[in-house]
């Protein structure tokens, strides 16, 4: 379809842009394929972006990112917090917003803050509210659809991969955390967690994984938790004793950047369908990565380095719901521990015949970081 006088956008050579993603890490990660190509077709654009304040590190260090804009409590609910933000908005003069957050607030908060540009999806009713939209396709990569909406504005894309900058110091830190480790001897990074139980792998069949990769494979598994999976990390624990078996290498980083860097030291990582997954596919650590309920083509990073294991058959997903309507939560049960661990070793195999094989020093060809924390980033108050 030809585009309407009244959709062509002239931006200027020096844009200045918003990008609402108020989204949790995984979700925020997916937008940096789209702040590379900005940034690659306006190198002075002054981008500001939206966010979560828990998942802003992620974008720390971009050197596509000028300002970040952490909501608080205030800024995030209720009709005052529209009003706040809007008033912010409408004194910073964007010459476009892009609506990435599929929100009907986010939409509402473009609308009501004056800004002439304001591009999007066309999902959750709030088409009307937008100057650019197309509509939302839900078995598209999410990523192909942030894209879709950035051509728009007739930016072309640059690549569909993830990013995420850290910096040596951070690296160090990682690598602190890990301990001296052989060389030869192969890692494997475990990340039992989610952000929703439904997404998890039952932790018993993480436990079995780790001790048939010790025995068949040689490689020493590494367990990594967030800061609020504790019981985890204890469970863990508990069957490995019960089965006999080392204590596990458990590590808690703490800082999703610092996990990160972990995650670029291994020569695998197996994770849920949650944010470590994109975080794993950011730093280009080779990934097989467990899909319950949520839509395998939707969510997984592309390439053959990221593996994709879900349970085929079940006429019950997937689903994409919060919560299981089932008895047994059958769509993460039915992934079998054969199906993981012949994935693994596969990456494995695959990294033994590069040079050098999978893991080296830590940067994995991934660029430094600009800033090596938050407070350093230059961020806008609302």
């Amino acid at each position: 379809m030809a585009l309407t006088k009244r959709k062509l956008v002239e931006l200027p050579d020096r844009p200045k842009l918003l990008v609402m993603e108020t989204g949790l890490i995984g979700e925020l990660l997916v937008i940096t394929p789209v702040l590379r190509a900005i940034g690659k077709a306006f190198p002075s654009a002054d981008v500001t972006v939206m966010v979560r304040p828990g998942s802003a590190p992620v974008l720390v260090g971009s050197p596509y990112v000028k300002k970040l804009l952490p909501l608080v409590g205030k800024e995030r609910k209720g009709f005052l917090g529209v009003m706040r933000l809007a008033s912010w908005v409408r004194s910073q003069d964007f010459d476009a917003v892009l609506v990435l957050h599929t929100s009907f607030r986010s939409a509402l908060i473009a609308l009501m803050g004056a800004a002439p540009v304001r591009a999007g999806l066309s999902s959750e009713g709030r088409g009307f509210l937008l100057t650019h939209k197309r509509p939302r396709d839900r078995t598209a990569y999410e990523v192909d659809e942030h894209l879709a909406v950035l051509r728009l504005l007739r930016i072309p894309a640059d690549g569909r991969e993830l990013e995420l900058f850290l910096t040596e110091e951070e690296r160090r830190s990682a690598r602190k955390l890990i301990g001296a480790t052989p060389e030869h001897v192969r890692l494997v990074g475990l990340h039992p967690g989610a952000s929703r139980e439904i997404r998890r792998w039952p932790i018993r069949l993480f436990v079995e994984l780790a001790g048939r990769l010790e025995r068949e494979a040689g490689v020493t598994p590494v367990f990594f938790f967030g800061p609020r999976e504790e019981d985890l990390a204890h469970a863990v624990t508990e069957l490995r004793e019960w089965e006999g078996a080392a204590p596990p290498v458990v590590h808690g980083p703490g800082n999703i950047r610092i996990l990160a860097a972990a995650f670029e030291l291994m020569d695998a990582v197996v994770t849920n369908n949650t944010g470590p997954m994109h975080i794993a596919a950011a730093v280009g650590a080779p990934g097989v990565f467990i899909h319950g309920p949520t839509p395998v083509a939707r969510w997984h990073p592309p390439g053959e380095r990221f593996i994709p294991v879900y349970a085929d058959g079940l006429a019950c997903r997937p689903c994409d719901a919060s919560t299981c309507a089932q008895d047994r939560l059958l769509c993460m049960e039915n992934v079998t521990v054969d199906r993981v661990f012949e994935a693994v070793c596969e990456l494995l195999d695959a990294g033994a015949r590069t040079v050098g094989g999978a893991r080296g020093d830590g940067t994995r060809g991934r660029r430094e970081g600009r800033d090596p924390s938050l407070e350093e980033q230059e961020v806008t108050p609302a």
